[in-house]
C-alpha cells in the first residue's frame, strides 16, 4: 500500500483471449500474458488491481467500466492509473473509415467497421474525469496506428483542468508499431526482463525512466518494436514504473559496477590489440592463416629493454624508454613480444627456448601491466585506456596524474604506435609527457614509435632503443628471417627443394639488399618464395632491382 505522501496507483488488466463469433481468432496465450503483467504491477510496483473487467469483454463492457472507474468520485487527481489492454487489432480500409480498431470478445467477423475505434478509450477515460496520470498499455496487432490515433485524440480532449496539478500526463506504450503484428506474450515479457534489468536503472533514482524501459525492451531482438508516446505532460513524467531496486544506501553499489564495466570494456579492447596486432607482428609472419613463430635475433634490443624494466620499481633512473626506428625495422615485433610475455595466458605460447630467449627477458617483460596499440586512438580514448589499467577514476590528465602519484609502485605500460594515433603531437605533449614530467614514480612507460615524435616528448633519440643505430644493427636476425620466408612464404616454394648453397646465396643477396628492414626482407622473399623458377644470385641486374631499404 502507498504511503500518505504517495498517490495511490490502480491497474485495469484485460484480455480478449476467446471470440464468440470466431473462434478462429481465439488467442489463449494471453490469459497468461494478463495474468504476467498483474503480477508485475502488483508485486514489483505496488499497485492495486481493479478487477471488473476480467477477461473477455464485450465492446460495451470495456468502455462503460473504464468510464464509471474514471468518473468515480473515489478518484483523485494525482491518482495514478495504468490500463493493458490484450487483444486483436486491425485497421481499417480507408473506404470502411480508417483508424484503428480493437476486437472485443463480441465483435462481429462480418462487421469489423463496427469494431471498437480505439480513439474512443480517449474520451471515455479523460473527458469529464478526474484522471491526469494514465499508463495506457496497448499489447495489440498495429497498435502503435492505435497508440497514434489515442494521442490525436487525448490533444482535443485535454482540458485546463491539466494544467492545475503538477506531473500529469497520458503515456501510451504499444507493443507493435502501426505496420506490425504482435506475438501473444511478447511484451509482458519483455517489459518485465526490461525492469529488472540493471541497465535500466540502478538503485540510485526512485522511479524508472519509461524511455530507459522502451528501450531496454527494444534492445532483446525481435520482430516487434515497442513504440512510447507522451502527450498532455506538466512538468515531470508521472511516476509509473517505481523502481524496485531503490536504495539510496547501494547507489555507490551501481557505481563501482558500472565502473568496473567500464574497465572490462577496456580490458577486452586491448586483448583485441594484442591478438591482431602485436601479437600478429612479434610473430613475424605475414601470412595471417601462419601460427608458428618467425621472430629472429635482436638481442642487444631485448637485453637493453630487459634491463630497464628489470630496474628498481621503487627508484627508476628513468621513467620512460622508446623503441624507435623508421618503417620496417620490427619495433612492433620488439615490443610485441614482450606484450605476449607479459600476458598470462600467452606468455606459456611463446617458444622460449626456440627463440632462445634469456630467462631475465622473460622474468622482465612480467612486469609490464597492460600494452596498448595506439593505432586510431584518440586522446581521450588513451586517457580511458590508461585510467582502466590503473583502476582509479580520472576524467583529465592531472586527475590520472594525482592518482597515479599516491601509487606504492608505478604503473607500467607498454604503449606502441604513437605515431599512428588519430592525433599524434598532442597524444605526446597533452598525455604522454605530462605523466612522465608530474606522475613521479607512479608509471613507467615503455613506448614505441617513430624518431619524429621523440622532441616533443622532450626525449632524446640516442638514449633510446633505436633500432636503426649501429648498435643494434642485426644482419644475421635479416638473414635468418629472410631465409624462413623463402622457405615457408609460399607452399610450393622452389627453395625447399633447392640446394642449401644456392638458396643461401639468394637469401644473402635479398638480406644484404633489405639493410636493417625485415619488413623489405618479408616482402622480397614472399615474392621470391612464389616464383617457380629459382634466380642466378650472382646475376648482377636481378640483384640491382632487389627491393632496398631506404636509409
Amino acid at each position: 500500500m502507498p504511503s500518505e505522501s504517495e498517490p495511490r496507483r490502480f491497474l485495469i488488466a484485460t484480455a480478449t483471449a476467446h471470440y464468440k463469433n470466431e473462434p478462429s481468432w481465439d488467442r489463449p496465450g494471453l490469459v497468461d500474458a494478463r495474468q504476467d503483467i498483474i503480477d508485475l504491477f502488483t508485486k514489483q510496483f505496488g499497485y492495486e488491481h481493479v478487477s471488473d473487467l476480467g477477461l473477455d469483454p464485450s465492446q460495451h463492457q470495456l468502455t462503460e467500466r473504464l468510464r464509471a472507474f474514471c468518473r468515480s468520485s473515489e478518484r483523485e487527481d494525482d491518482d495514478l492509473v495504468a490500463v493493458y489492454l490484450a487483444g486483436h487489432g486491425e485497421v481499417l480500409d480507408e473506404e470502411d473509415g480508417g483508424g484503428h480498431v480493437l476486437l472485443t470478445h463480441d465483435t462481429d467477423p462480418d462487421d469489423i467497421t463496427d469494431a471498437l475505434p480505439t480513439e474512443l478509450l480517449a474520451r471515455k477515460m479523460l473527458s469529464g474525469t478526474r484522471v491526469r496520470r494514465l499508463l495506457l498499455l496497448l499489447d495489440t496487432c498495429y497498435s502503435g496506428q492505435g497508440g497514434n490515433e489515442l494521442t490525436a485524440a487525448a490533444l482535443r480532449r485535454l482540458n485546463r483542468a491539466w494544467g492545475t496539478v503538477s506531473e500529469t500526463g497520458l503515456v501510451i506504450v504499444s507493443s507493435a508499431q502501426p505496420f506490425e503484428q504482435a506475438e501473444a506474450g511478447a511484451f509482458p515479457r519483455t517489459l518485465r526482463e526490461a525492469v529488472e534489468n540493471v541497465a535500466t536503472a540502478g538503485h540510485g533514482p526512485k522511479a524508472l525512466a519509461l524511455e530507459a524501459v522502451v528501450q531496454q525492451m527494444n534492445a532483446q531482438g525481435g520482430h516487434q518494436r515497442v513504440g512510447l508516446t507522451q502527450v498532455g505532460l506538466t512538468g515531470k513524467v508521472p511516476a509509473f514504473f517505481p523502481n524496485p531496486r531503490h536504495d539510496p544506501q547501494l547507489t555507490h553499489v551501481d557505481l563501482a559496477v558500472q565502473q568496473e564495466a567500464a574497465w572490462q570494456r577496456e580490458a577486452d579492447r586491448r586483448d583485441v590489440e594484442l591478438h591482431t596486432r602485436l601479437l600478429k607482428r612479434a610473430m613475424g609472419s605475414a601470412d595471417p592463416g601462419r601460427h608458428g613463430w618467425w621472430f629472429a635475433g635482436r638481442r642487444t634490443a631485448l637485453g637493453d629493454i630487459t634491463d630497464w624494466l628489470a630496474e628498481s620499481r621503487s627508484e627508476p633512473t628513468r621513467c620512460a624508454l622508446v623503441v624507435t626506428a623508421g618503417p620496417g625495422s620490427g619495433k612492433t615485433a620488439v615490443l610485441g613480444l614482450f606484450a605476449a610475455l607479459a600476458h598470462d595466458e600467452l606468455r606459456h605460447t611463446v617458444p622460449v627456448h626456440t627463440l632462445e630467449l634469456q630467462p631475465a627477458t622473460v622474468a622482465a617483460a612480467r612486469s609490464i601491466d597492460v600494452a596498448v596499440y595506439a593505432q586510431s586512438l584518440t586522446n581521450q580514448q588513451l586517457l580511458e585506456a590508461l585510467t582502466a589499467a590503473a583502476k582509479v577514476h580520472a576524467s583529465t590528465i592531472g586527475e590520472l596524474v594525482e592518482a597515479l602519484q599516491k601509487r606504492d609502485s608505478p604503473l607500467t605500460v607498454l604503449i606502441d604506435g604513437l605515431d599512428e594515433a588519430t592525433t599524434p603531437d598532442t597524444l605526446c605533449t597533452g598525455i604522454v609527457r605530462p605523466l612522465m614530467e608530474h606522475a613521479g614514480h607512479g608509471i613507467r612507460l615503455l613506448l614505441g614509435t617513430r624518431p619524429h615524435l621523440l622532441p616533443g616528448m622532450g626525449l632524446l633519440r640516442d638514449q633510446q632503443v633505436d633500432l636503426d643505430a649501429d648498435r643494434y644493427a642485426d644482419p644475421e636476425a635479416v638473414m635468418s628471417y629472410t631465409m624462413r620466408n623463402l622457405l615457408q612464404a609460399d607452399p610450393a616454394s622452389p627453395y625447399r627443394t633447392c640446394g642449401p648453397t644456392l638458396r643461401r646465396a639468394v637469401a644473402a643477396a635479398v638480406a644484404g639488399a633489405a639493410g636493417r628492414s625485415f619488413l623489405v626482407a618479408r616482402i622480397a622473399a614472399g615474392t621470391l618464395a612464389a616464383v617457380p623458377e629459382v634466380p642466378d644470385p650472382q646475376d648482377a641486374e636481378w640483384r640491382a632491382n632487389l627491393p632496398k631499404h631506404a636509409d
